[in-house]
Order: structure tokens, then sequence, then C-alpha cells
């Protein structure tokens, strides 16, 4: 039974959650454990912290999972879940300072990075390069937890950006204008460290 449910899309097996089936749902956490818990990496600075709150991701998911819509999409939901888990986290822990963060969510802040066409993607191999992978990592480290969840959200695990706009329930523009700046950022980093 648990092999034929593999074949389900994320959406038939929360209906079969909603039935009662357990192993539904622990298809669903498996199949998406990985980029839930990267995804929060980008918010908590600790590993166990990361740990705690993927966890607790999917218990609330499970508690609220008869709240899930059938027009929506799962992942869309588990994501927003999870940020909203995350920020819950940093608010508990004091550890990171909200004006840090507010600094660079102003819808209205168009600075010079928004005013030049629109940058290149990245190519989603970056994400997978052995060689950059570290350039990379100390790259993002220095970026908003926004604007990394961005980059994360949409390179590695391919949502829209109408689909991001969901989960941080922020403007599709303002999430374009970190992709943006995120990718300005990135590549002066990864430009400078080649040149050095």
């Amino acid at each position: 039974m648990m092999y034929v449910m593999h074949k389900h899309t994320d959406e038939e097996l929360v209906e079969l959650t909603k039935g009662g089936d357990d192993d539904a749902f622990t298809i669903l956490v498996n199949r998406h454990v990985d980029h839930i818990y990267n995804f929060v990496r980008q918010y908590a600075k600790e590993k166990e912290d990361a740990d705690d709150i993927t966890q607790e991701t999917f218990l609330k998911a499970w508690k609220h999972i008869k709240s899930f819509k059938k027009d929506k999409k799962f992942t869309t939901w588990l994501f927003t879940i999870a940020r909203n888990s995350a920020l819950d986290n940093i608010k508990k822990r004091r550890a990171f300072s909200f004006s840090v963060m507010d600094s660079h969510n102003s819808e209205d802040d168009a600075g010079f990075a928004d005013t030049l066409k629109d940058q290149e993607p990245l190519a989603p191999e970056i994400f997978e390069d052995k060689e950059t992978a570290a350039e990379l990592t100390k790259a993002m480290d220095t970026l908003p937890p926004d604007w990394k969840a961005v980059l994360v959200m949409h390179y590695t695990d391919d949502m829209t950006f109408e689909e991001i706009a969901v989960v941080l329930s922020k403007p599709m523009n303002t999430v374009k204008s970190w992709h943006h700046r995120a990718i300005i950022k990135i590549r002066e980093i990864l430009t400078l460290h080649h040149n050095n």
C-alpha cells in the first residue's frame, strides 16, 4: 500500500490523511522534510533550532491538515507554516534583531538596485556545484533571512514568485525585488572572491 501511495500527488495524500490514513502523511513528511529543513535553515542559525522548527512544522501540518483546502497547493501551505514557525522561534529566542529584517522589508524602498534592468537569474546548477558550494554558502550568509529564503524556494524547490509571495505574505513585487537584490549581492561576492 505504501508503495502505491508514493505515486499519489501531495494533494491526494492530504485527502487520504484527512480520511485517517497515517501512512499517507508519513509519505508527505518523507517527501518534503529535506526541503523544509533547508528552508528553515535560512532563518535558524543553529542546526538544533532548524531541527526543532522542521519537526514543529510537520506537527502543525498534521494537527491542521483538515483546514487544508483542496484548491490550494500543499507545498505553499507547508512552507507558510514553516516560515511562521521559524519566525516564532526567532521571537522566542530574541537572538535576531527584527529591525535588521524590517530594514529590508519596506515595499516603498525602491533602492538603486531595483532601478537596474533585471539580473540574469542564477543557474540552478550553482546550488549543486560542489566547488562553488562553500563560496555560495558564505555569500548567502550575508543576506537577510527572507532574501535567502526566496533563493532557496525559487532555485532548489522550483517555486514560482507567486507561490513564494504567498509563503512570505508579501506582494509579488517585493519578492521579485528581494530576489533581484539577492542576486546582485551574491554576484558581487562571488566575483570578488574569484578575482582575489
